[in-house]
């Protein structure tokens, strides 16, 4: 009977010591993800490396491009925890840098003369580590660029039991034309504990100066938050970034969004996905208005890989720009690829900045 009892005290012990690493191993991590959590000041300067001397000119067509690379990892045959799929990192180091390759030889195709960057990863677990910022500035070398940091987050430790890690990443805009100044800007972003997957959130504004002209052309980029249920952190970061463009409109300089907006631009929407709701054209900044394609999706559902022949995904029209009124807007259309390298598509402009 003593045994029996010894016994049971022996395994009690054992278990509340489990259960205390456990919680001390819980407490610790949350100690850390707390500690390591930050946000960047607002109205940060910019670095803009590789600068060119030519200017951009009223009256001239030119070419833009914007076009959510995904960090590299997203190949047709890839679906995405967050959406309801299981892959959570990147197959491998060499489909990453696959993929960036990809995405560098369809902006060589093209050829724009500005061109806009999301979800452009550097020092990131759930992109095995590949510097993708230094390839895609290898791969267009008369382009002058400027890197803006969206998020830095610490080592997520989810989901349990593959977890995504840790990632640096941002959002890139390049340029064969001067850019004079580049600044980073916050956006709002959830308060409570979601705030540690959604991150950081930010979006640039990159100035460039016009020959024989006054005014500016003015380049914003951004990436808004994708799974967030709070609507009005959503709607919060896109008044911020419309109060951001009605300084420069007011002036009449002439300004371009090119963005992954994480709204629908066009085609139908899907208020059931925290990433697909109806853009809210009625609080646009007067003097601006939406330019988004229509010959094809930008994006594609990451909950199931995608078959050319069945596929099942949820797909919509996220991607495009945001113009302002003496902007002239001549061709607009979505590259398809067939989501060869990213869950979304590049969107190209061909516009003009009137006279």
């Amino acid at each position: 009977m003593n045994n029996t009892k010894n016994r049971l005290k022996l395994i009690g012990k054992i278990l509340v010591s489990i259960i205390l690493v456990f919680a001390l191993i819980i407490g610790s991590y949350v100690i850390y993800v707390y500690a390591q959590y930050h946000r960047l000041p607002n109205d940060m300067k910019q670095t803009i490396k590789n600068p060119q001397t030519q200017q951009v000119e009223l009256g001239q067509t030119y070419k833009m491009m914007t076009f959510n690379i995904g960090y590299g990892s997203y190949p047709p045959s890839f679906n995405f925890f967050m959406d309801g799929g299981d892959d959570v990192r990147a197959y491998s180091k060499s489909a990453v840098k696959s993929a960036i390759q990809e995405d560098i030889r369809l902006i060589n195709k093209e050829k724009p003369d500005f061109g806009n960057i999301q979800e452009i990863d550097w020092q990131g677990d759930r992109s095995q580590q590949v510097n993708e910022p230094q390839m895609v500035r290898a791969g267009l070398p008369d382009y002058t660029s400027v890197l803006t940091q969206n998020y830095d987050s610490a080592f997520l430790f989810y989901p349990v039991t593959k977890p995504i890690g840790k990632a640096k990443s941002g959002i890139m805009t390049y340029s064969k034309y001067e850019i004079e100044s580049s600044t980073r800007y916050k956006l709002p972003i959830e308060t409570n504990f979601n705030k540690f997957f959604d991150l950081d959130r930010a979006f640039s504004v990159s100035i460039l100066p016009i020959k024989n002209s006054d005014k500016k052309f003015v380049i914003f980029n951004t990436h808004l938050s994708a799974f967030i249920t709070d609507q009005k952190i959503q709607k919060q970061q896109l008044l911020t970034l419309f109060d951001e463009m009605k300084k420069y409109v007011s002036k009449g300089d002439y300004v371009i969004c090119g963005a992954d907006y994480n709204h629908a631009l066009a085609g139908k929407a899907h208020p059931e996905l925290t990433w697909m709701k109806e853009f809210p054209t009625e609080n646009l900044t007067k003097g601006m208005r939406v330019v988004a394609p229509t010959n094809a999706p930008t994006v594609r559902s990451l909950d199931y890989a995608y078959d050319k022949k069945i596929p099942k995904n949820t797909f919509g029209i996220i991607d495009g720009f945001l113009v302002s009124n003496n902007i002239k807007d001549l061709k607009i259309q979505t590259i398809d690829n067939q989501f060869k390298s990213s869950d979304h598509q590049p969107v190209v402009m061909d516009f003009s900045l009137e006279k």
